[in-house]
């Protein structure tokens, strides 16, 4: 995948206000292999340092330049030839999807917070470190330097090993997410249904509602008992109580004169009262009613009378039943009411610890499917890792020696988890199989190798980053490469080399340099000059360079600032060697 496509550079645009040295600069690049020379102290690490701080470096207040209140810095990227990446930085919400160019701003006060902004939106300035994730790595001292980082190692690696072992990677990942989102359901699922207590609970509540059940208690049902049972248990006094009243109401043993025929008398004398005086009708019909009401009173309660239950075992049965169903609500809650709802909670949460159950097993099973899937793919990750390491030591030790490391030594050390079975082994497991993978390094071939981050420079780590980009040319993911330590300590041909080697980079990546040797200017497409203007407050400049620009740079790189001919000369023969070498690629 060609990045820097014809016409277009994707870092396109940089300035840079009240930044240390530098008042004003803006710059355009372009794409293809940009370097930027000048003198020490010009001011072109604090360049670096700019983009540095625009992908979320930490920034301070005394960077911001003598008698400014703040540093502006801003950055532009076209994504127009870059669809892919369009695509992913609108995925991660920093940009629109139908939007072109990403731009980054970065306000750095003397006092208080750094304030950043994409495309014109606050953003904290963890989003542009993530953004220049993706787009660009500085290599250089303290910045970007992605070998510092031994997690990168790995990453390293797998692009080498090819593109059916990254694919194969893609499905681990996905089969180890899996994996880690079963064993979380699986957590959850017994959070719910209380791990190893749930057995228990279980019983428990299958006990609680068959004893609820099988009293089969209706909500009410205690005040009609109560009731029923006042009424047996006095059932001969009522029946007494019940004759003594119908014998008032009707003829009995105890009056020739009952209440109902006194009453009846009284009707007919109101009758005859109200045919002698109309206005008594009324007390009459009452009358009449009440006289009606004693008969039916009377009927009534001999009804009653008839009726009464003096049956000493039914008393007995209900008395049975409310003993039963007042251990009951002592049980659940202190009332029927309360007992069917606990029964009704309870039914539901045995419910939930079933169905918990029936899916633990469930899951348990796709964890064992999804633990032997990844186990598997894991495995085959690490035999590809193995099989890529011999040649990955040999290709950049090939590279290291065109850049004056021959006698450097470059290695890979991978250390493999076992997968044997056990209760470990998802803890072995990690994003990216059961491998760690560091690289190594000695600088001379008597010296036993060492991890990378601790024993090799500034000057050597990016040499040795240089021979990785390489090699790793058409599989690196990051559009943009910076180099800014390169050169350190070399000269003569193997600058000669680093410059060709940078120059094809380019076929891949969009390409800057900060050097101080003419053999590596001399192979740029464009190259820039960073000077500091003369004067008390002195200030950074950059400027891209013509062609005759170009040759006095080199000569002054080669240490003739006068440009006598014979520098020229020199500094035009190795600028056409260069072209020449650009034209063969």
């Amino acid at each position: 995948m060609r990045i820097c496509l014809e016409g277009g550079a994707l870092f396109s645009y940089l300035k840079v206000s009240d930044l240390a040295l530098v008042e004003s600069v803006e710059v355009e690049f372009h794409s293809g292999l940009n370097v930027l020379t000048g003198e020490t102290g010009a001011g072109k690490t604090v360049l670096i340092g700019a983009i540095g701080l625009l992908l979320g470096d930490r920034g301070a207040g005394q960077m911001v330049r003598a008698g400014s209140r703040e540093a502006v810095l801003e950055a532009s990227f076209d994504l127009s030839g870059t669809p892919h990446l369009s695509a992913s930085l609108a995925a991660m919400g920093y940009i629109q999807e139908d939007e072109q160019e990403l731009t980054l701003t970065r306000r750095l006060p003397k006092d208080g917070k750094s304030r950043c902004t994409v495309n014109g939106r606050l953003c904290p300035v963890s989003a542009c470190a993530a953004i220049g994730d993706i787009l660009l790595e500085v290599h250089g001292q303290n910045t970007h330097q992605a070998l510092l980082k031994r997690s990168s190692h790995i990453d390293y690696l797998d692009r080498y090993a090819g593109a059916d072992h990254v694919e194969r990677l893609k499905k681990y990942r996905s089969e180890y997410e899996r994996l880690r989102a079963l064993l979380a359901e699986r957590k959850n699922v017994f959070g719910k249904i209380g791990g190893v207590d749930a057995t228990r609970e279980s019983e428990l509540l299958s006990y609680e509602i068959a004893e609820i059940d099988a009293s089969a208690p209706v909500s009410g049902e205690l005040e009609s008992l109560d009731e029923q049972a006042s009424r047996l248990k006095h059932s001969s006094e009522l029946w007494e109580l019940a004759s003594k009243v119908e014998g008032v109401l009707r003829a009995g043993e105890q009056s020739a004169v009952t209440v109902v025929d006194l009453l009846s008398q009284a009707a007919l004398d109101l009758s005859r009262m109200t045919s002698l005086d109309a206005s008594l009708s009324a007390l009459s019909s009452r009358f009449d009613s009440i006289a009606l009401e004693s008969e039916d009173l009377a009927r009534d309660v001999a009804a009653y009378r008839d009726n009464l239950d003096t049956d000493p075992l039914e008393l007995e049965k209900i008395s049975s039943r409310l003993t039963a169903l007042r251990e009951l609500c002592r049980k659940y809650g202190g009332s029927l009411e309360a007992a069917l709802d606990y029964r009704c909670a309870a039914a539901s949460r045995l419910e939930e610890i079933r169905a918990s159950d029936a899916r633990a097993s469930a899951v348990d099973a796709e964890i064992d499917e999804a633990r032997e899937s990844a186990t598997e793919l894991a495995k085959a990750l690490s035999e590809g890792r193995l099989n890529a390491v011999t040649s990955l030591e040999r290709d950049v030790a090939s590279q290291m020696s065109d850049l004056d490391l021959e006698s450097a030594r470059f290695a890979v050390e991978i250390k493999t988890r076992s997968l044997d079975k056990d209760e470990n082994l998802t803890g072995r497991l990690g994003s990216t199989g059961c491998d760690s993978v560091e690289f190594l390094f000695a600088p001379a071939s008597e010296v036993p190798p060492a991890p990378l981050t601790h024993i090799a420079s500034g000057g050597e780590m990016s040499r040795v980053m240089l021979a990785l980009k390489i090699v790793l040319a058409g599989a690196d993911r990051l559009p943009v490469l910076v180099f800014d330590e390169v050169d350190a300590g070399i000269g003569g041909e193997t600058a000669a080399s680093i410059g060709k080697k940078l120059r094809e980079l380019t076929e891949y990546h969009q390409v800057f340099c900060v050097t101080h040797l003419p053999q590596i200017a001399s192979f740029a497409d464009w190259q820039y000059g960073v000077f500091k203007t003369p004067g008390d407050a002195a200030s950074t400049e950059i400027a891209l360079l013509g062609d005759e620009e170009r040759v006095a740079e080199i000569c002054r790189m080669l240490g003739d600032s006068s440009g006598r001919k014979v520098t020229c000369e020199h500094a035009r023969d190795i600028l056409k060697r260069a072209g020449k070498s650009k034209r063969a690629r």
